[in-house]
């Protein structure tokens, strides 16, 4: 049997607990599920469950054509009813998937035409909706197991993938299975038929140096997202290729809130856009093997502003000329003031994602200019509580996305609210403009017209200082060289499997 063994980071209790199988599964492969359209790196669209689709005048009704010759991992027939099951689901707050939800936009409903057409109903233009459909988390589902099992759906999930759910044994491993019957692979790889190898098994390690020593001593056969820190080691040894992909999207940026003191002063954003030197940043915490990021989209991402990379170099006598100017004062004991209130910038980090590395190194470097850096390091749920609630004036956050057209979806200040992604808490009055340009972008679903607009507003981010970027996303993946035909989807994150073979048998 040509089995592949995947040795990635996982740590079961780092996760949301609403998350299921399914979401897990699609992390990891993508092998689960199939999606209505695909997408591919150059921004267009082309066919996947569905064979066609067509968009009306007004843009707020998409028709779509499906496959009739789709079977889910029960052997039901894949029809119009499951993706509304789907859809419904996804959009449905008592299922709480927040991400899957939002990811419809303006999404109002998905009505059956016949079992092998649907409708999808929008309440105003939203030209997201097509990236959104094109991701695994609102891949469809089997109706019959959803009807059946309820929420226990989630802890065997079932799709029309290349790859059937076997089992998830928790903090352990997640194993998929070829499915013989797949003979709908979407344009976007070769091999559009049953998988080339027979069973993937995802072997849970949270230890980066632990997983490194399983691929050299052949426990493992793949590791993804390898410690940056490890690449060199595993690059130098004959049996084994290193790769590094870029993701593309929204880079992790050091978002600051605009509603909380002192972060609320434009200076103040300026002034540590400054102080904090992201070249040495990035080469201390990634030894090379991620890049910079200059502006609110990486810079292998469609749409991206070369413009961006000419705001906020690295000068500490310009960051220190704008706090005097704003009234923040050297005092004598090496502390910065403003009517005796030291100037303190309240930092929440992950203890993963190299979150507490980058605490240490802007404490330090802001300490230079009389600029307190309080990290709180804290659980996901209360991480994520933060940036929501705006208790940070600095939070790293970054975005997967194929394009720039996710913009809105950190920026626009209606995700600005309690329980959104806009993590700058900027309010609609605050740089308007901004709003403005992303409600016009998102009129149009075609490439050309967006990514012009999708450029102003990346400007228009930098000029407000709402965020300081770090560094662009990166899967680097390691692997035996008999494993061949790795490659990713439009996003650069998710790997798709249809390709990928074993030429031998190492154990």
């Amino acid at each position: 049997m040509k089995q592949i063994r995947i040795g990635v980071h996982y740590e079961p209790s780092n996760i949301d607990p609403h998350l299921g199988a399914a979401e897990l599964a699609l992390q990891m492969t993508n092998g689960v599920f199939d999606t209505l359209v695909n997408k591919t790196p150059d921004g267009n669209y082309v066919p996947g469950l569905a064979k066609s689709h067509t968009i009306s005048n007004d843009q707020c009704r998409y028709t779509f054509h499906l496959r009739s010759d789709v079977l889910f991992h029960d052997d039901t027939l894949f029809t119009a009813h499951a993706v509304k099951a789907s859809l419904d689901r996804a959009r449905d707050p008592a299922n709480r998937s927040q991400l899957a939800g939002n990811l419809l936009g303006s999404y109002r409903e998905c009505r059956v035409v016949h079992d092998h057409c649907i409708e999808i109903i929008l309440d105003k233009p939203y030209a997201l909706l097509l990236d959104a459909l094109s991701q695994g988390w609102l891949a469809p589902m089997s109706l019959k197991a959803m009807q059946e099992q309820g929420q226990g759906f989630m802890h065997h999930p079932i799709g029309t993938g290349p790859f059937r759910f076997v089992r998830w044994d928790s903090g352990n491993c997640l194993v998929i299975r070829r499915n013989e019957a797949y003979a709908w692979g979407p344009p976007v790889v070769e091999n559009t038929g049953p998988p080339l190898i027979d069973e993937i098994v995802f072997k849970f390690m949270p230890d980066d140096k632990a997983r490194s020593a399983a691929l050299l001593s052949n426990e493992v056969d793949v590791i993804y997202a390898a410690n940056p820190a490890d690449a060199e080691t595993l690059s130098s040894h004959e049996q084994t290729t290193v790769t590094v992909w870029p993701i593309r999207g929204i880079p992790v940026s050091l978002m600051l809130n605009i509603k909380r003191a002192p972060t609320d002063s434009l200076a103040v954003r300026q002034a540590l856009s400054h102080a904090i030197d992201r070249d040495a940043l990035v080469a201390k915490v990634f030894k090379g093997t991620f890049s910079r990021a200059y502006g609110p989209v990486s810079q292998f991402t469609l749409g991206y502003e070369p413009g961006v990379e000419n705001f906020y170099p690295y000068d500490p006598g310009r960051a220190a000329a704008l706090l005097d100017q704003a009234g923040w004062i050297l005092g004598p004991d090496g502390r910065r003031y403003n009517d005796g209130v030291p100037l303190t910038i309240i930092f929440y980090a992950l203890p993963v994602n190299f979150y507490p590395e980058f605490g240490n190194i802007v404490s330090q470097q802001l300490a230079e200019l009389g600029i307190a850096v309080e990290v709180e390091l804290c659980t996901p749920p209360a991480w994520i509580r933060a940036g929501m609630h705006g208790d940070h004036n600095m939070i790293p956050q970054g975005k997967y996305a194929s394009s720039s057209q996710l913009l809105g979806f950190v920026y626009h200040s209606c995700h600005s609210r309690p329980n959104g992604y806009g993590w700058s808490k900027r309010g609609p009055e605050n740089y308007p403009e901004i709003d403005r340009m992303i409600d016009r972008a998102e009129l149009y679903p075609n490439p050309k017209d967006y990514i012009p607009i999708f450029k102003q507003v990346q400007l228009e981010v930098m000029k407000a200082a709402l965020a300081i970027p770090l560094h662009c996303n990166a899967n680097i993946v390691a692997a035996h060289n008999s494993i061949k035909g790795i490659r990713f989807d439009a996003i650069g994150s998710y790997p798709l499997f249809h390709d990928t073979d074993i030429q031998k048998s190492e154990h």
